[in-house]
């Protein structure tokens, strides 16, 4: 099977069109998504509907329970900027499908065992998780798990790290990117090989700075994007 994974769409949905749109030309079996599909950008409803059309399987984000509970606690500032717009645009159907949302998931596929969350699997929401952490951490993190493959998001980053006989993943983030590179970042992970590979596809930014403008949030959250950083 041919699994697509994605991660932090951020209601950013001129990227994400054309990430479903290089998805779908790629004839994939399932999208499976990491969390926060909503936060920092003016379009949730457009990115849930999105994700209801093409029956993309996601957990819960720290954005998203942020959104739905109000409690921004540990945001900074443009963060709780992007959680205020969200609330005041999103419909009661998406919320209550937020709601629904599971902080992981587990399944399986062609024999290989699969486990997907927003952070890590001991704080599925928070914890940041970087090729970078420390081994230690890893190393706690899969005595717990019994998966073969372990999905995150969070830090918007592409990241891949042999844990003993796992493997961690992120498909870094379809909406805003933080490894300077603009364009938004996905997986594709064939069971039947084993093989995985990120991919880059550019949208208009230019067109999401000028809804920026329009809602009256901070240019800052456009020239990240432009910077992918």
């Amino acid at each position: 099977m041919k699994l697509a994974v994605i991660s932090d769409i951020h209601s950013n949905i001129f990227a994400f069109k054309e990430v479903l749109k290089k998805i779908l030309e790629m004839a994939v079996d399932e999208i499976w998504c990491c969390g926060d599909i909503i936060g920092y950008y003016p379009f949730p409803n457009e990115c849930i509907d999105l994700i209801k059309k093409h029956k993309i399987q996601s957990v819960l984000g720290n954005h998203d329970w942020a959104t739905i509970t109000g409690d921004t606690t540990g945001f900074g500032f443009y963060g709780r900027e992007g959680v205020k717009i969200n609330k005041s645009k999103i419909t009661k159907d998406n919320v209550r499908f937020l709601k629904d949302l599971p902080k992981n998931l587990m399944f399986v596929r062609d024999n290989i065992s699969f486990y997907v969350t927003h952070g890590s699997p001991r704080d599925n929401l928070f914890e940041y998780i970087f090729e970078y952490t420390s081994n230690d951490v890893f190393n706690k993190i899969v005595k717990d798990i019994k998966s073969d493959i372990i999905l995150l998001g969070h830090t918007h980053v592409f990241m891949e790290k042999n844990v003993g006989d796992k493997k961690f993943l992120n498909p870094g983030s379809v909406g805003q990117p933080r490894d300077s590179n603009p364009d938004a970042s996905f997986l594709i992970f064939n069971t039947g090989n084993m093989k995985y590979e990120c991919y880059r596809v550019s949208y208009d930014i230019d067109a999401m700075t000028d809804a920026i403008k329009k809602n009256g949030l901070s240019i800052y959250l456009a020239k990240r994007l432009y910077s992918g950083d």
